[in-house]
């Protein structure tokens, strides 16, 4: 049996757009395959929220499933597709169904019975869960069938009533398909091919995982579709983080290695094609990032520069009386780097009158925090300007160890349509500086200045940000137990506790309550990329009056 896994980037509500996907690869391979299989929601895109209360949304749907159901008349084969069904009994308004199509005919559906409502997940909001197994005989073929969170049953989740892994144990199965739309973070693809390798061995089934790929908003899905046999070897496997299908012969099956990516390369793949897909998808074809000489800003720039191409990358550097002459070079140099466009913008004069006016309308002079946070929101406004003026998506560059406690200012640093370093620890941060110049650039475009000098906001006289903070490995390393602590490995848990404990435990709790007290500023953050475990966002839903240390025991398993 032939059957090729179709991994494409799809947009939310752009059914057109999608339906022209789909049917390109259903003629494409139309008599190659005896099944084409595509992934999860494919036709609506994934997650379409409160969209799908939108009834034009599932008409248009339903007329693009018609279509589709016409285009199997003129193949030889079968067609796996994800789609919307409405649900005509008690419930919620729609299933999340598996539909598989032949000549022109809905041969079978399968309704999704484990529907995740964690972390960036909020699928019982709109569907109601099946309740039978996914089995169906085609073509003297027996196959089983699985809806992405389907495959990450939890036993601890007291939501979930069925195991439909389970369900296909020991019923002679010759192949398992499961359509996804999984998005991606640190750990995920050993993760998540460990499960489907367990899946195929459990079942004693060859076993394929449909992933849907490409950016939407602030989650990234990384595609990796990819197929192993009953003996857990693995034969067949879609590229990551780029649009590809593979064909999968199961007659003829061939063993194809699996490289993982390291976690920074992930990091790196993951924060490129998030910005390509949120430029694309809303319409933005430059970008503008202030670049004040630092490491945040200058990782933002390169990412940038690779991602959409220098041309379409545009840098402010924007100079106080606090700013290093170090600063300005070092800012031209990574621009002459990158083939970068620097423009300058002292702030000086406008700190100066800004300062003035508040003292004439107060009667005293502004404090050094006010002042600043002023300078901050100088360059901020700048960037704002400069995006009303010239159409271009402003950049926020501040990392997630700022963001977590709040060493950040409301619309100055913060400004911004999109945080491409928001779910990136400081640490990840040079790991990232150092990826870029030898893997991506293959020459040294962050100069060694920018990311050997002490981290400082330069916003008052000699500031350095290890006045205020820990030295950031130590930082790192009790942010990520804070927030992270119940999706981390034990030994990677145990190697972070052992930085931790370097720190006076006053200072730990000094920490956490700065992460608690400055929820209100991350409300009101630019959208970040996803790219850790758990992020700032969806991924972390925290009252902005809780008055408690905030304390992580969840086990779920991520999709």
């Amino acid at each position: 049996m032939k059957i090729v896994m179709a991994q494409h980037n799809y947009t939310v509500g752009d059914i057109a757009g999608n339906l022209e996907k789909i049917l390109g690869a259903i003629h494409y391979y139309a008599n190659t395959a005896d099944l084409i299989v595509f992934s999860e929601l494919c036709i609506t895109g994934y997650y379409p929220k409160d969209l799908l209360g939108r009834e034009s949304l599932i008409t248009e749907q339903d007329k693009a499933l018609t279509t589709i159901q016409e285009a199997t008349k003129a193949i030889a084969g079968g067609v796996i597709i994800g789609a919307v069904e409405r649900n005509a009994f008690a419930g919620k308004p729609f299933f999340n169904a598996l539909l598989l199509i032949e000549n022109g005919q809905i041969l079978y559906r399968y309704h999704k019975q484990l529907l995740p409502t964690y972390g960036v997940f909020d699928e019982a909001r709109h569907f109601q869960p099946g309740t039978k197994p996914g089995v169906f005989e085609f073509r003297g073929w027996r196959l089983g069938f699985l809806v992405c969170e389907d495959a990450w049953e939890d036993p601890d989740n007291p939501l979930y009533l069925s195991d439909p892994v389970a369900q296909l144990e020991n019923i002679n199965l010759d192949a398992v398909i499961s359509i996804n739309a999984s998005p991606c973070n640190v750990g995920k693809h050993k993760q998540r091919y460990a499960l489907v390798r367990e899946i195929a061995q459990r079942c004693q089934a060859s076993t394929l995982y449909v992933n849907q790929v490409g950016g939407i908003d602030d989650l990234v899905f990384d595609g990796g579709s990819i197929a192993y046999n009953r003996a857990g070897i693995c034969v067949g496997h879609a590229p990551l983080y780029e649009e590809g299908d593979q064909l999968v012969d199961l007659d003829a099956p061939l063993s194809v290695d699996v490289v993982l990516p390291d976690s920074i390369t992930m990091i790196a793949e993951q924060l490129k094609l998030g910005l390509q897909d949120y430029c694309r998808k809303t319409g933005f074809r430059r970008v503008v990032i202030g670049c004040s000489g630092g490491i945040d800003s200058a990782v933002t720039l390169a990412i940038a520069a690779w991602a959409l191409g220098a041309e379409n990358v545009i840098a402010i550097t924007m100079p106080s009386q606090y700013s290093s002459a170090g600063s300005v070079d070092d800012s031209i140099a990574l621009c002459d780097n990158l083939g970068v466009k620097l423009a300058t913008a002292p702030i000086g004069p406008a700190f100066d009158l800004l300062r003035q006016s508040y003292e004439e309308a107060f009667g005293e002079e502004s404090s050094p925090l006010a002042q600043e946070n002023l300078q901050a929101r100088i360059r901020g406004l700048l960037l704002m300007a400069y995006s009303n003026s010239k159409g271009t998506l402003v950049l926020s560059s501040g990392n997630k160890s700022e963001l977590a406690v709040g060493y950040c200012t409301l619309y100055g640093d913060m400004s911004g349509g999109l945080s491409l370093l928001g779910d990136v620890y400081k640490l990840q941060v040079y790991a990232l500086a150092r990826y870029l110049n030898n893997r991506v650039f293959k020459r040294k475009v962050i100069p060694n200045a920018i990311i050997e000098k002490a981290p400082s906001a330069e916003l008052a006289p000699d500031q350095k940000d290890s006045d205020v903070l820990p030295p950031y490995n130590q930082l790192d390393s009790i942010l990520k137990i804070y927030l992270e602590a119940d999706l981390l490995a034990e030994d990677e848990l145990e190697g972070l506790q052992r930085l931790a404990d370097k720190v006076a435990p006053e200072e730990v709790k000094r920490i956490h309550a700065l992460v608690d007290r400055n929820e209100y500023k991350r409300k009101q953050a630019a959208p970040v990329i996803r790219v850790n475990r758990r992020a700032f966002g969806v991924d972390r839903q925290i009252p902005i009056t809780a008055r408690m240390t905030l304390l992580y025991n969840s086990t779920s398993r991520k999709a």
